[in-house]
């Protein structure tokens, strides 16, 4: 199994999304009460077993599942955790415990997006006992032993998206508020897909990461990286990039496929000194470009910006 620079007491498994590698890693937090930082699909299961059996562990060892966001990417395998180990706890944003509990109305957006390739992309989604979460909303800490995380209410890629920082060695759990990155690779990309991106929030997730002064930033998609000012201007720079090529072309008046099209463009120029091989590496990390197009124009469309259906000139 690949080994990847982490924090100090933390590891870092590559769970292999539909058998692909630097799509989707999970965190694991070792110590007395191993933990899991976004345990991933449930598609998955069986690359997290293998990389938890690396470490000497299983899944009735772990003793925690702590979620930045509910995403099925992230947070789809929790419910079969859970159900499998009666130890596991669950700590999630207070927004998104009631779609564990309930996940229907979840896996109903989520289809609207993935349509007849749910089962393959995400596997089968259990619900949580409500008994089984514990809830948060920022400023709270969650003391797992060697792990003290302070949780930190972020939104921008989702409304119910927390970072949470371990004290104890200065990494910073961001899910996807940092974007997603290639390792080796000094270039972020945003993930934009609906319903809750929030630009004016996501600046204020930025800020606040930059006042915490994380040592690490630690991405589900994919990896734990050490250079975090160069990481956290990069990744504003091509959120906002990304954000407005989608405005110019509501400005024009381009329907979806001409918009998509227009970003497409964009970002190949972007790549363009990246491998072919990385190219299409980190293209699987953000997904469709088509949904990151719609989830950017929902906010645009959202925000109090259009006249007569039409973004205005700021």
């Amino acid at each position: 199994m690949e080994i990847y620079p982490t924090p100090h007491n933390v590891a870092l498994i590559d769970v292999r999304h539909l058998g692909r590698s630097h799509v989707i890693g999970t965190f694991l937090l070792l110590g007395d009460e191993p933990a899991l930082v976004d345990p991933g699909p449930a598609s998955t299961i069986p690359a997290l077993r293998a990389g938890l059996s690396s470490y000497g562990l299983t899944v009735a060892d772990l003793r925690a599942i702590v979620l930045t966001h509910i995403h099925l990417d992230h947070a789809g395998a929790t419910g079969l955790l859970v159900a499998e180990n009666p130890h596991l706890v669950v700590h999630v944003h207070e927004r998104g415990a009631p779609h564990l509990i309930d996940p229907s109305r979840l896996l109903h957006s989520a289809a609207q997006l993935y349509g007849d390739q749910m089962a393959t992309l995400w596997g089968d989604v259990r619900p949580v006992a409500a008994e089984r979460i514990r809830t948060y909303t920022g400023g709270e800490t969650l003391s797992l032993r060697g792990h003290p995380l302070r949780a930190f209410d972020a939104p921008g890629h989702a409304k119910h998206h927390l970072i949470w920082l371990d004290e104890a060695n200065g990494a910073a759990f961001v899910g996807d508020n940092t974007g997603v990155r290639l390792p080796g690779v000094r270039m972020t990309r945003p993930a934009t897909p609906p319903p809750d991106v929030d630009l004016d929030a996501w600046a204020q997730t930025h800020d606040l990461l930059e006042q915490l002064r994380p040592q690490w930033l630690c991405l589900t998609h994919f990896g734990a990286y050490d250079d975090v000012a160069f990481h956290l201007t990069d990744a504003r720079l091509r959120l906002r990039q990304w954000a407005e090529i989608v405005r110019q072309s509501l400005l024009a008046g381009h329907d979806e496929a001409t918009g998509v099209a227009a970003l497409e463009k964009a970002l190949a120029l972007e790549a363009a000194t990246l491998s072919p091989s990385e190219q299409t590496a980190i293209l699987q990390q953000t997904g469709p470009l088509i949904l990151s197009w719609r989830g950017l124009a929902r906010y645009w469309q959202k925000s109090g910006a259009l006249v007569n259906g039409r973004v205005t000139q700021n």
